[in-house]
């Protein structure tokens, strides 16, 4: 009897600690990050000629703030705002290429939780996006520039985990979009696209790591 009137109190006080973290009025800042390296180097021989070698390095990182408040329990909107930057690098044998990006992003969104006790879940849900893109390309000496706008709508999941009450940390587990784009390079032409995405954990490790406040 005893233990059980030990233990009904802690599992109200783990009850509440979870509520807290997701209810109406609760507010979330926080900040964007991702990082990937890639690298790779190839040897071959093509026949009637020499052996060649190929070295390829691609960077990407991005960072920036974010922020949402919960307009009903376990339900938030928010918005956030990021710079990324990209270098892409290709020498071989024969030529060698190098391109740089600069992106400036901002999203709307909207995501569901899903909480599978006090410190650990999931979140989903749809979001509307924009980035304009400035990019500089330098191929056996010719350089070419240009910038592009990019319209996009998707959804997107991730893992959230709180380490401690007010603190939490997120990692992207799934993104699809879709995405419509206007490019305009060096020499003034224009041109446009329309593109689906579809991306998991793998290609980057994307984290989001926020302080939870307000509420009751």
């Amino acid at each position: 009897m005893k233990k059980i009137l030990i233990v009904i109190p802690v599992l109200l006080l783990v009850f509440q600690i979870s509520k807290a973290q997701t209810e109406k009025g609760s507010q979330t800042i926080g900040t964007d990050l991702l990082f990937l390296h890639q690298k790779s180097s190839q040897n071959y021989v093509v026949p009637g000629g020499g052996p060649y070698n190929s070295d390829f390095k691609v960077t990407n990182f991005n960072f920036g703030p974010t922020y949402s408040y919960f307009i009903a329990d376990k339900l938030d909107i928010g918005l956030s705002a990021n710079y990324g930057y990209t270098k892409q690098d290709n020498n071989n044998s024969s030529y060698s290429s190098n391109q740089t990006s600069h992106q400036y992003r901002a999203s709307l969104f909207m995501r569901k939780y899903f909480m599978f006790g006090d410190k650990l879940g999931l979140r989903a849900g749809p979001y509307l996006g924009y980035s304009r893109s400035d990019f500089k390309s330098i191929d056996a000496g010719n350089v070419t520039k240009n910038k592009t706008d990019n319209y996009s709508v998707g959804a997107n999941m991730a893992l959230v985990y709180y380490p401690v009450k007010k603190l939490g940390v997120s990692a992207m587990l799934a993104n699809v979009s879709y995405q419509h784009s206007k490019l305009k390079d060096d020499t003034g032409q224009i041109g446009s696209g329309d593109n689906v995405f579809f991306n998991l954990i793998n290609d980057g490790l994307s984290l989001s790591v926020f302080y939870t406040f307000g509420g009751k």
